[in-house]
């Protein structure tokens, strides 16, 4: 094991660049962090973004025409596949 040894550098300063690097580290090992499109939707979202009425988005997703994404009892759609889903019926 290499041994590092810091002389000229206060204690903040090698506390932010320990943290830096660890962003950097993890951000590489587990990609980047969640994109705008990539964030999940309630059910009023969806609706609203869709313009459509709670029971037509949940014939919708019972025909699996939308895919749900559940947390506990909630329902949640992503953002970034009803876009696509948008965007392939043009």
């Amino acid at each position: 094991m290499n041994k590092i040894f810091l002389e000229g550098s206060s204690q903040d300063e090698f506390m932010a660049k320990l943290c830096q690097k660890m962003k950097e580290i993890l951000v590489e090992a587990i990609g980047n962090p969640k994109s705008e499109d990539d964030e999940l939707l309630s059910r009023q979202e969806t609706s609203k973004l869709l313009d459509v009425t709670l029971p037509t988005l949940h014939n919708w997703t019972k025909r699996k025409l939308i895919k749900p994404y559940y947390k506990g009892r909630r329902v949640y759609y992503k953002k970034s596949e009803l876009m696509a889903g948008l965007t392939s019926l043009n």
